[in-house]
């Protein structure tokens, strides 16, 4: 039987909170650098406003983070006085620094080990809701990934099943053949479940009790990603 082992990958692969908290780091800076005040006129608590005035008027781009950054930045500069045309210039600019600074992650001990085992023997690939993208080098990760299912790409995010959907055609599988392996309990186990898929819940170090409101069990639990090739073995056989 084939199989597509799928993983999310914002704290399945690395922890996420350190790479968007430098990531930030390095925008304040860069804006400031540029436009002296902008910073204190425009602090994550404003910004987090501009990102509720966004989302009311348009919903769907709670699934595009890429593109709801975008919005953020272009409302604040063309606020600080920038005329459209630059202020769009500039949020480009600044999008793709922040998206330099989103593929510096810190991998979670065994990741390379791990991958190494099951690139062998399974056909792996991404699903995420994040924009940080396996394949950049800053990661190093493109060669074990045949593909990535992006939520900012697709128009859709986990739990909707239509990103499992999504892989499963990409690999010209039936949903059934997808093991996806992640941390989140409703986007990754009862996304997946929703979808049809199996699934593998990261639960790191065994931190973290089941909650019946998160909906459908994974099909296995690990503490440890290196407790991973020998439980999709297991689902497999």
């Amino acid at each position: 039987m084939s199989v597509l082992v799928t993983f999310d990958l914002d704290n399945t692969l690395w922890d996420v909170d350190p790479v968007i908290v430098r990531a930030e780091y390095a925008m304040e800076s860069w804006f400031e650098e540029r436009f002296p005040g902008f910073s204190d006129q425009f602090t994550s608590a404003e910004r987090d406003l501009f990102k509720a005035q966004i989302l009311k008027k348009c919903p769907e781009k709670a699934s595009n983070l890429t593109a709801l950054r975008l919005d953020i930045y272009l409302l604040a500069l063309k606020k600080f006085g920038l005329p459209s045309e630059e202020a769009k210039s500039v949020a480009e600019a600044a999008l793709a620094h922040f998206c330099e600074w989103r593929q510096r992650v810190d991998l979670f001990p065994h990741v390379i080990e791990v991958l190494e085992s099951l690139y062998q023997d399974f056909s792996l690939a991404v699903i995420t809701n994040g924009n940080a993208d396996v394949f950049h080098p800053y990661i190093g990760l493109g060669q074990y990934f045949e593909f990535a299912v992006r939520a900012d790409r697709i128009g859709v995010a986990k739990p909707d099943a239509q990103t499992f959907l999504h892989a499963a055609k990409l690999a010209k599988l039936d949903v059934s053949q997808i093991i996806h392996i992640g941390d989140h309990p409703v986007d990754d186990v009862f996304g997946a479940a929703s979808a049809g898929a199996k699934s593998v819940w990261f639960n790191r170090h065994g931190a973290r009790r089941w909650d019946e409101k998160w909906g459908s069990h994974s099909n296995a639990e690990i503490h440890s990603l290196l407790e991973l090739p020998t439980v999709i073995s297991s689902l497999v056989g």
